[in-house]
């Protein structure tokens, strides 16, 4: 079976006791004593082979890849029992294949003894193994299993990644959308989101605050999540300048047990700290219309209404916080799954229904001050200030929190003839929710709930493989894949729009994709892993908004393709040498459907004939190719060092590529690729043994140096250049000089029977920003650029993470807690450094503590609880687009039931 295998949950109730001279079908039914089968088995190595016989048998075979190392077999192609065959296989071994069910066996070594017991096998051990990529790579990657996810799942969707170093999730309490943020690198497919090989991220304006890019998925629909961090050379890795996160939806193994051919799970969750959403338009927060109020007048016309203090500067509700068990939210979670002689089938539903939540108690909430009265001519004045991390008050219950949805997951894996697969599915997610346009906290009246957004999201993948044992020349895959995204935002544009004047946006954006490649493996001069393939995308986008009554006028439409083919190999030429380079190439062309209106004084201006000039739509194109080598070094057995240099080419975006309201693009300012070039060098450690069996240790050290050439972001228009005409000429997208993101990153992790301990975090040794413009007194700074959409992806100088776990009563209980620290932003320098429209949300820095206890009454039935931000912390998330507080003190139980 492939390494994993003896990872899976093998559960021996009791003791099982066989005796080595016992014929192998003992305690098997009589039934698969006597079946025959006409196997096909080639000769090759023993592991290899055992993949193969136990898809053509039907049944389960786990073991331990270095157990079945070293040993080659002979092919066998003879009709024969089950037990005689692998009785054949494992021949000239000191291996014994073990029974532990009707159709699942254990290989591991013989022993001296008359009687071998099997205890139960540690459930840990898939999560573990899965987390060891961390710690072997010659690069950054960080692996999030379903025991992390429902360890802390947190409120929002975005924190199942907290606590993973170098990653961040950008406005995380809108919308349910995933905007990752990996090393400063976000957006516009920098940090695509790849769920079982598609890609969906659709661009949302933000009003003066910039974009967010946004993907979809249900954290009860994740099997696993890999972050894989820097350019990498595979084919979904086109135009990633900041790293990868690949999601795997559920699969059988997720959901059957070992031994069983169908499963079933069921999981639902009790959420505390929210309660119903309020009626659209219920205002929220601290309001100040003026800086100043009258009383005493010497006439009563200076102390009207305007003019009078009111009695306060809040509404009274929205103040009545639940106490900490009391659940108003849910989530739950249905999954099905089953084994056939032809492959596998699986389905899903989950569902979420969360109300708004309530901010902490403790940390920088705003407070009003007053000032001492001034006595003037005419009458007294009192100023009023308001200071804080956000007008959203301690405890109060935060408007546009709401959150619902519904998720249907069906996916299918059949295996073909002659070592083909075919793995199909579908997902479809809708939400509504609700979000705020940070201005409209920030600037523009009060704060208010407002119209649900919705969004429906539907994927659909079909993955073909060919695996061939006997061919080391063929490991061919072939990727199709197809999201359509469709979202209606009602978010306001300005305080003074009314509800029933509010038109909604709509954004149609669909996607096609398909890549195919190829492995070829050799083993004249060392082993040498040959890759190379194809990859090709097509993006339509639409938006549909009546100019002359939303507040979007300037819908974008328009169309962007995109083709990248690579060559890798991986390539270990002696025994502690490893060398891994590769090569690709991209080519990209978009067109704006809109027109680009021109004056007559322009020189693009090519005559209509009637004192005007012909439209123009603004089209682009360009290729490029970009390398990778990284070189590994086996010091001794667990310790590695490494070096890598990648690079890589993003070309424009579709959102960048089109006109719209906030940005559009010019015909006289050319959008080259961006070109990342990222170096690194880290330590690698791992074992198994320190001190004694079991307690396995990793450890990861690496210096980061992320350097991107011709930044593509948003900027204000220079002094020196003509203005286009049109509605949206206040900005220019353009390229900037550069961006660098340098830093160290650290992962640690002690994971015994009894305890576990982990500790993480990122520390950044330079952030800078460089380019030429107008108005702007520096070249260089770490904060931002007027205008940019960069000034609120700016991550903080440091964050760290610490986890301690305890498994107790036979490791039927897990309890632990975890610390998250957050540094602060990088400052704005008070004078000569405007920042325009687009100001960075100044975030405190914030020290959060989770807790959590997991308690396995039985194989089937497990409860979660977990109490997260135990401190009630008052703070705005890192890479907060708007000035909403996070949730408070937040109290959530699950029960799992898998059957």
């Amino acid at each position: 079976m492939p390494r994993a295998a003896l990872n899976l949950l093998i559960v021996v109730t009791g003791l099982l006791v066989i005796t080595p001279s016992a014929s192998l079908a003992e305690g098997v039914p009589a039934t698969s004593q006597l079946k025959m089968i006409k196997f096909d088995l080639p000769a090759g190595q023993l592991g290899d082979v055992l993949t193969l016989f136990s898809r053509q048998a039907g049944v389960t075979l786990s073991f331990e890849e270095r157990v079945v190392g070293g040993f080659s077999v002979a092919a066998i192609t003879d009709e024969m029992t089950i037990e005689a065959a692998l009785q054949r296989l494992l021949s000239n071994t000191n291996l014994q294949a073990l029974p532990v069910s009707n159709s699942a066996w254990l290989v591991q070594q013989k022993t001296p003894q008359d009687l071998i017991t099997l205890n139960t096998i540690n459930v840990q051990s898939r999560n573990r193994d899965l987390k060891d990529q961390t710690y072997t790579e010659a690069a950054s990657v960080n692996l999030i299993t379903q025991q992390d996810i429902e360890r802390f799942r947190g409120t929002s969707v975005g924190d199942i990644f907290q606590g993973t170093p170098g990653v961040l999730i950008s406005e995380n309490r809108n919308s349910g959308g995933l905007d990752v943020n990996i090393r400063g690198m976000q957006g516009q497919g920098r940090v695509p989101v790849v769920i079982d090989g598609s890609r969906q991220e659709t661009t949302v304006y933000r009003g003066y605050s910039g974009v967010s890019s946004r993907s979809y998925i249900d954290p009860d629909l994740i099997g696993s999540v890999k972050i894989s961090k820097g350019p990498i050379m595979s084919a979904d890795g086109t135009g990633v300048t900041g790293g990868l996160v690949s999601v795997s939806t559920l699969s059988a193994d997720d959901i059957v047990k070992e031994g069983e051919l169908s499963g079933f799970r069921l999981r639902v969750s009790a959420i505390g700290n929210s309660a119903n959403t309020p009626e659209p338009g219920t205002y929220a927060g601290y309001y100040l219309p003026r800086n100043a109020y009258r009383s005493q007048c010497r006439f009563s016309s200076y102390c009207t209404e305007q003019y009078i203090m009111p009695a306060s500067f809040a509404p009274e509700e929205g103040m009545d916080r639940p106490s900490l068990f009391e659940f108003a939210s849910y989530a739950g979670s249905f999954a099905a799954a089953k084994h056939f002689q032809w492959g596998d089938l699986i389905a899903a539903y989950a569902k979420r229904e969360q109300g708004n939540y309530y901010a902490g108690s403790n940390g920088p909430a705003p407070e009003i001050t007053y000032s001492a009265p001034d006595k003037l001519a005419w009458y007294t004045e009192t100023a009023v200030s308001m200071q804080g991390a956000s007008r959203f008050r301690a405890n109060e219950r935060i408007p546009n929190t709401n959150f619902s949805s519904e998720s249907w997951l069906l996916k299918s894996n059949v295996l073909l003839p002659n070592d083909q697969s075919l793995e199909m599915s579908y997902i479809r997610y809708n939400s509504s929710y609700g979000e705020m346009m940070p201005s409209q906290i920030r600037s523009f009246g009060q704060a208010r709930q407002w119209l649900d957004s919705e969004v429906t999201n539907q994927t659909y993948t079909v993955r073909y493989r060919w695996q061939p044992i006997k061919y080391d020349w063929a490991d061919f895959k072939a990727n199709f894949w197809h999201t359509d995204a469709l979202t209606h935002l009602n978010t306001p544009g300005v305080g003074s729009v009314d509800i029933v004047d509010n038109v909604a946006r709509s954004d149609d954006y669909q996607r096609f994709g398909t890549d195919v490649s190829n492995t070829m493996m050799f083993y004249s001069a060392g082993e040498l892993a040959l890759s190379y393939g194809v990859a090709a995308q097509y993006e339509n986008m639409d938006t549909d908004t009546p100019e002359t009554e939303g507040f979007y006028a300037g819908s974008r439409s328009g169309w962007r393709k995109e083709f990248s083919a690579f060559t890798a190999i991986d390539w270990q030429f002696l025994t502690a040498w490893t060398l891994e380079a590769g090569l690709r190439f991209t080519h990209f062309s978009s067109k704006d459907n809109n027109p680009v209106t021109i004056t007559s004084n322009d020189p693009a201006c090519v005559s209509d004939g009637a004192d005007g000039c012909l439209e123009v739509q603004y089209e682009n194109s360009h290729s490029g190719t970009a390398p990778l080598v990284a070189i590994k070094w086996q010091a001794y057995k667990g310790l590695q060092f490494y070096i890598r240099h990648s690079e890589a080419l993003r070309m424009p975006s579709l959102f960048e590529s089109t006109s719209g309201w906030s940005v559009s693009p010019v015909l006289d300012i050319p959008l080259e690729p961006e070109h990342a070039k990222n170096q690194e060098i880290g330590l690698n450690y791992l074992t198994d043994s320190l001190l004694t069996n079991n307690y396995k240790v990793g450890f990861k050290l690496a210096y980061f140096q992320n350097h991107v050439d011709n930044y593509l972001t948003r900027t204000q228009p220079n002094a020196w250049e003509q203005k286009q005409g049109g509605l949206n000429d206040f900005f220019r997208m353009r390229n900037i000089d550069s961006l660098d993101l340098n830093g160290w990153e650290l992962n640690f992790s002690y994971d015994t029977k009894y305890w576990v301990a982990e500790l993480s975090g990122t520390h950044y040794t330079q952030i800078e920003v460089c380019n030429v413009g107008s108005y702007v007194r520096y070249y260089c700074n770490d904060w931002g650029l007027p205008e940019s959409y960069i000034n609120n992806m700016i991550p903080p100088n440091w964050h760290a993470s610490a986890h301690l776990g305890l498994r107790l009563f036979e490791q039927q209980l897990e309890a632990g807690l975890r610390g998250t620290f957050m540094g602060e932003r990088n400052s704005i320098p008070r004078y000569n450094a405007p920042t325009g429209f687009n100001e960075p949300v100044l975030w405190h820095s914030y020290n959060l503590l989770d807790i959590y206890a997991s308690y396995k009454f039985n194989d089937d039935t497990t409860l979660d609880f977990t109490i997260d931000n135990v401190t009630d912390r008052y703070y705005l998330d890192a890479l907060s687009l708007g000035l909403v507080p996070a949730p408070g003190r937040t109290a959530r139980l699950s029960l799992t039931y898998n059957f």
